[in-house]
């Protein structure tokens, strides 16, 4: 069956679809999720093509299985078997399916999985990409479907959205060399595609000036490249650089290179000046950036580690240590500050902007930039835990309480991030006198993780004298 499916958007919904979206929204406010799922299923029966009713559906599914603790036992991998093989007859159809699949267990990896498979089969990457994210989201450790969103980030010309999975990837698991590669891949295609390179059929190996350089390339991008292969290549790359010091090609491969052997005040300068060159490239000065943050973090660490060995000259060391981390931390807002500024509307920057106020202990200031990230899903947990944790250095205990029990409602998985949630909700029942909910988050935690932080001793001593 041939099929197509346009997005809808919350402007060009339907008059009555529109209240009705509003009433599902209320509802929620209400903690009525029963109502709103209702609502947002007959809504979406309607506008398959809905993404924004798709993601508060998946909010309110979240919240009530939080709010009941039960998953459905109609979830089995049998009970997807038949959906499974609609999705290609009638992929339509299939997407009702699946909604309700998800009604008692939003995060199930098969089912969103599915919901990936079925919009794909309608033609809208957009809608598809939106059942990996919430895998993601239930899931971030879940390394088969990280891939699977890497590529199809990649494959559908996101390359740096793509980057930043593989990036992501990486970091967990630093021995996926696939998941390194194409970082590095999807990173050159995202500079291609700046530099208008991309209206070639030409592969990226293809537009290297010889076979021997893109051996070179390869080999010192290679998971397991030694620091000699590296400094080879950097040797090769100043002999260009000395032939055309305005290669911005030449510039950003030699940065690169740096920044993989760690030096940072070359891998400044160089981005710096890759970034002169190019057109207002933001990827570049942020990377520039990213090297002095590093450039600070190292002095910081050398002054700690000469504070530890101690001699004449501590309390001196220890002063210039304070003044180089507010120093530091002032840097890093300006920075972040500025990235704002350039682009307001991203969700991620205005994130950082509020980390880095929230460290500085301004509080007041980082409130609306993490209230405005929040709206992002994909960091709307870690905006919303940072939310919190502001809302109590200002002992508005009530808004912390409040915002960090949504986002944990949110969280399945006993991850970091929910032991965290749970320990910060702890701390805060506790201020509130509320010593019963206090310890209730507290045994959650215990009763997954024994040795996180102080959690068995604050347990166990409450069991004392009983």
């Amino acid at each position: 069956m041939d099929a197509t499916l346009e997005l809808v958007t919350e402007e060009n919904l339907d008059p009555k679809n529109h209240g009705l979206f509003l009433k599902a929204q209320s509802a929620i406010e209400l903690l009525n999720y029963d109502y709103a799922i209702s609502l947002l299923h007959g809504i979406l029966k309607e506008e398959a093509g809905f993404l924004q009713g798709r993601e508060i559906l998946r909010m309110a599914q979240g919240a009530r299985l939080r709010a009941t603790g039960k998953k459905s036992k109609g979830l089995l991998s049998g009970g997807l078997l038949k959906v499974k093989g609609k999705v290609k007859k009638d992929p339509l159809a299939a997407l009702l399916e699946i909604e309700k699949k998800l009604d008692n267990d939003p995060g199930n990896i098969e089912a969103n999985t599915l919901l990936y498979d079925a919009f794909m089969a309608l033609g809208v990457a957009e809608l598809a990409v939106f059942g990996l994210e919430t895998v993601r989201n239930f899931h971030p450790n879940e390394m088969k479907n990280l891939h699977k969103l890497g590529d199809h980030y990649l494959t559908q010309g996101n390359s740096g959205e793509a980057a930043k999975i593989y990036d992501l990837i990486v970091e967990q698991n630093p021995s996926d060399g696939d998941a390194r590669k194409k970082a590095k891949d999807a990173s050159a295609q995202a500079t291609m595609s700046k530099g208008g390179w991309g209206a070639t059929d030409k592969s990226f190996k293809d537009l290297l000036r010889d076979k021997d350089e893109a051996e070179n390339l390869e080999s010192a991008s290679r998971i397991g490249a030694t620091r000699e292969q590296m400094e080879t290549q950097l040797a090769e790359l100043g002999a260009k650089y000395t032939e055309d010091p305005q290669s911005l090609d030449t510039v950003k491969k030699i940065a690169d290179l740096y920044e993989r052997l760690e030096d940072w005040e070359s891998c400044a300068s160089y981005y710096d000046y890759a970034f002169s060159l190019s057109e207002g490239d933001n990827t570049l000065q942020r990377k520039a950036e990213d090297a002095r943050d590093r450039i600070r973090e190292q002095k910081i660490s050398e002054l700690e580690s000469e504070i530890n060995a101690g001699g004449d000259d501590v309390e001196e060391k220890k002063a210039q240590l304070e003044e180089l981390r507010l120093a530091s931390i002032d840097q890093q807002i300006a920075e972040a500050k500025d990235r704002v500024e350039r682009n307001p509307t991203d969700p991620q920057l205005r994130f950082d902007l509020g980390n880095h106020l929230f460290t500085a202990e301004e509080y007041r200031e980082a409130i609306p930039h993490l209230q405005k990230a929040k709206n992002n899903p994909h960091i709307r947990i870690r905006s919303m835990l940072m939310l919190g944790r502001c809302y109590d250095q200002m002992k508005m205990f009530d808004l912390a309480l409040g915002t960090l029990t949504e986002a944990n409602g949110e969280l399945f998985a006993m991850d970091n991030t929910k032991k965290e949630m749970l320990y910060n909700l702890g701390l805060i029942h506790e201020k509130m006198e509320d010593k019963e909910r206090s310890l209730e988050c507290f045994k959650e935690i215990y009763n997954a993780d024994y040795g996180y932080r102080d959690v068995a001793k604050r347990v166990e001593e409450s069991y004392a004298g009983k």
